[in-house]
Parts: C-alpha cells; sequence; structure tokens
C-alpha cells in the first residue's frame, strides 16, 4: 500500500523544499575569505554616533597607561582630546565573518594593554583644516586603499602641510554590538574577542554594527595644539581594504565641528557644524 504513495510523497517533499527552503546566510568564509558567488559585507562609518558624540576633555596619562603604551596619546602627562564614538554598521548583504583571530594572524595584533585581539588598523582617525579636508575629498580616489597610490600621497602631503592635523590607526575587536536593521534577527552571532591564548569568534552581521564608545580608551584624537578655529574630524574603516566589501567608496565619515579654546573657567568646546 505505502508503495503506491511514493510518488505523491516524493512530490509533496519536492513542493515543501522549492517553497520553503532551507535559510542559509550568505557570508564570507572564515578570516574574511571570499566565496565566489556569496554575498559581500559592506562597512560604513555611522555618522549620526560621530556627530552626536564629540566631546572636548583634558585628561593625565602616567607612562604605563594603555594610551601611552599603545601610542593613542604622544606620551605620559596632561593632554587634550577629541573624544568621539566610532560605529561601523554592516549595510550589505552578506555577514562578515572572522571566527577565531587565532587562524588569522596576518589580520589580528595582540592589545598590549587590553588583553585581547584586535584586527590591526580597522579604522583611520583624521583631524583636518577645512581646507585640506576639501582638497583631500576632491583628490582622492575612493575605491582605492589609503597606503598605496594617490591616496598615501596626499595623505603624506597633507601631513607635511599642516593641513591634515592628527592622522592616526585604530585596531577594533569586531563583534556584534547594536542592532541597527529591526528587520534582522536581534540575537548577537559574533561576540567574542579572543586572546593571544584563548579562541574567539569575531565578524559582523548584517544590520548589525560594531560600537566603540566616546567613553573609551584611544576613541579619540590628541588635540593639544588645536587653535580656534573650524575643522573637521573624519572616521575611516577598512582604509586599506584588508577586508572584502561591496562598496569601499562609503567607508568615510567626516563631521565637521567649530573648535572653541578653553577660556578662563569655560572648558574647550567642540560645536558640529
Amino acid at each position: 500500500m505505502l508503495g503506491s504513495w511514493k510518488p505523491i510523497l516524493f512530490l509533496l517533499i519536492s513542493s515543501v523544499v522549492l517553497f520553503f527552503p532551507l535559510s542559509c546566510p550568505a557570508q564570507t568564509g572564515q578570516c574574511a575569505a571570499v566565496i565566489v558567488g556569496n554575498p559581500l559585507p559592506d562597512l560604513i562609518v555611522n555618522p549620526l554616533r560621530l556627530k552626536n558624540d564629540l566631546l572636548v576633555t583634558q585628561e593625565q596619562f602616567s607612562a604605563t597607561d594603555c594610551a601611552v603604551v599603545e601610542g593613542c596619546v604622544s606620551g605620559k602627562g596632561k593632554h587634550q582630546l577629541l573624544r568621539f564614538t566610532s560605529a561601523t554598521p554592516n549595510v550589505g548583504k552578506g555577514d562578515l565573518v572572522i571566527g577565531d583571530p587565532l587562524q588569522c594572524p596576518n589580520l589580528f595584533t595582540q592589545s598590549q594593554c587590553h588583553n585581547h585581539l584586535h584586527f590591526k588598523q580597522y579604522a583611520d582617525y583624521r583631524v583636518w583644516t577645512e581646507t585640506g579636508y576639501n582638497n583631500w575629498v576632491a583628490n582622492r580616489v575612493p575605491d582605492q586603499p589609503t597606503n598605496t597610490g594617490t591616496n598615501a600621497t596626499l595623505l603624506a602631503q597633507a601631513l607635511q602641510s599642516g593641513d591634515l592635523i592628527v592622522g592616526r590607526k585604530q585596531g577594533f575587536c569586531i563583534i556584534d554590538t547594536d542592532r541597527i536593521d529591526p528587520a534582522v534577527p536581534d540575537t548577537k552571532k559574533y561576540t567574542l574577542c579572543g586572546t593571544n591564548t584563548t579562541s574567539g569568534n569575531q565578524g559582523l552581521q548584517v544590520g548589525w554594527e560594531d560600537s566603540y564608545g566616546q567613553q573609551l580608551d584611544c576613541q579619540y584624537v590628541e588635540i593639544d595644539k588645536l587653535s580656534a578655529g573650524t575643522y573637521f574630524v573624519e572616521v575611516q574603516t577598512n582604509a586599506e581594504q584588508a577586508l572584502p566589501e561591496a562598496d569601499y567608496t562609503n567607508n568615510s565619515t567626516a563631521v565637521k565641528f567649530q573648535f572653541i579654546p578653553k577660556h578662563g573657567n569655560t572648558p574647550a568646546q567642540a560645536i558640529p557644524q
């Protein structure tokens, strides 16, 4: 009796598979390896988080502070800092999959003080004069890395001329921090930074961002010698294109701000324009 039902069962199963396919999210492979045919991630910098969290502070550092050891400030002593939040959403169609950083030594370095593995040079932080930033935007090649060719030349010239006042690279532990797209699952997938002795699981889901708040160590640039005027602060993620993306032209965001130095008892301010 069952034998006569086999063709019908096969058709039913085939129909279920046809109309309700198994979910298999598109993504990169381990260590952000490109898988041919899979959609790629697309990293951007959240402009609102950058603009809304600008803050000028005066802070004291000892020679053993992580900020000194890791080069976030020029040395011990008191420094004036421009603090801001750096948040990098994945707005692409595929997850950025890294997995265990211990398996990707070409991408990661051990943070000397924070005791976890940072992706090398995940974000570039820059403070520009108005003239310098406008020249950078007009002449850069957005789909090319910043460490070679025209872009590298422009940055070197701007640093020499003083139009690029501060230029610093910052390593990140890349994990799901905040969901920005309510249509995607609300469960974090990539949550472990890992160390040089323990495994991690780094990456960034579609519709999530990796956020480093202004209050965190090294979430700033040193502006000790900044004079009153109008400037741009720029954050560029994946500037050297070590990670595969669908679009490299949208990796940078800048905020124009007015800097007012300390006057009497009134602290210095950075007012977004």
